[in-house]
């Protein structure tokens, strides 16, 4: 279970917006489709995000300001498409620990890197083929989204 207030309240953003889309597209294949791409590309931000919010508030620990700006602003220019591997990568980068505890907990063949790494193909199907061909539904990606989470989790023991 996530501890820090901030993920708490990015994964509340994401558990609401599901419910409303959900809401509204009840009946409306089409519509709900549009939903389900639209909450994948934020689902896919906010993971982004999390993971630099986390690996931001690690680096604090050194109490070296400079250092700090330097990791951070490299991060979020270089860190896209989070999937199972980039993120052992980055964790790596930290210790080889780091990369081991993590993928005990999260193995890349698990439910939850293969959730990830259908969100984040279809964040990148979206991004490049465009809606001609959108078949995710609001459901699909709340299931993602409920097995996505436990990465997070698994990132906040390591890294906090």
């Amino acid at each position: 279970m996530l501890q820090d207030a901030y993920l708490i309240k990015r994964c509340d953003e994401i558990e609401s917006l599901l419910m409303e889309a959900d809401t509204w597209a009840s009946g409306d294949y089409k519509l709900g489709a549009n939903l389900a791409a639209y909450v994948t590309v934020l689902l896919v931000g906010v993971i982004e995000d999390c993971i630099e919010y986390l690996v931001a508030k690690r680096v604090r620990k050194a109490h070296d300001s400079e250092v700090e700006h330097y990791i951070v602003q490299s991060l979020h220019q270089g860190f896209r498409n989070p999937e199972h591997g980039a993120i052992s990568g980055l964790l790596k980068m930290f210790s080889e620990d780091y990369q081991q505890r993590f993928k005990h907990r999260i193995p890349h063949d698990g439910k939850e890197a293969i959730a990830l790494q259908s969100v984040v193909s279809n964040k990148n199907a979206l991004a490049h083929v465009g809606t001609s061909n959108l078949q995710l539904t609001i459901a699909e990606v709340d299931s993602y989204y409920r097995d996505i989470k436990p990465i997070l989790e698994a990132l906040e023991g390591i890294l906090v």
